[in-house]
């Protein structure tokens, strides 16, 4: 009984006022010029026109003491040949006061096997180009025998709710910062199949 009563107190919840699908609903009239693909489980699929390859956008509820944050998620799936051991790769902005560059931590997975791997996301120029403007909260590679996923979170594209005093406001995704996920996304996604085989052509 106390046990059922412990799990009970401690499971997950939703904070007060999480309102599911709104924070989407609003950056989808962000997201135009992108072609809507349809809903997934709560998340929206979507693509760039006459590409092959989309993105699933979903909601990420993060709760605090007197408030909390709605952020969108951008993930990119590839079902490609995955490391031997399950991996997490995280970008950072290199630079204290500036950003100077760029650089990938390994966070969990083989150091020896995944070497070249993060050599090749430091130094390439379109990666770089994409990701130094780019204002993210998250960036990481995930890998494992199921191929490679990329999941991106930009601070905009994200919602604040307060619950005292009791507010909410949406910080929006500019147009610079939704190109610069999709470039990062196109970038990341290059490097990738290019660890599987032969380099693609761009889409």
């Amino acid at each position: 009984m106390w046990q059922r009563a412990l799990d009970f107190a401690l499971r997950p919840r939703l904070p007060k006022g999480y309102r599911p699908g709104v924070t989407l609903a609003r950056l989808e009239r962000e997201l135009s010029g992108l072609d809507y693909l349809g809903e997934e489980d709560g998340q929206r699929r979507y693509a760039l026109p006459g590409s092959h390859w989309s993105v699933l956008v979903s909601e990420v509820v993060d709760s605090q003491l007197l408030l909390h944050t709605v952020s969108c998620r951008f993930s990119l799936q590839l079902a490609l040949a995955g490391p031997a051991q399950p991996c997490r790769l995280a970008f950072r902005h290199r630079g204290s006061w500036r950003r100077s560059g760029i650089a990938c931590h390994l966070l969990r997975g083989d150091a020896s096997e995944l070497a070249a791997l993060r050599q090749q996301l430091e130094q390439d120029a379109d990666l770089h180009t994409a990701l130094m403007p780019l204002d993210f909260k998250r960036c990481e590679l995930l890998g494992d025998a199921a191929g490679w996923r990329v999941e991106i979170e930009p601070f905009a594209a994200s919602e604040v709710v307060g619950r005292f005093p009791p507010f909410r406001r949406y910080i929006r995704l500019i147009t610079t910062q939704k190109l610069a996920v999709l470039a990062s996304m196109a970038a990341l996604r290059r490097l990738l199949l290019a660890q599987d085989g032969p380099p693609l052509k761009q889409d």
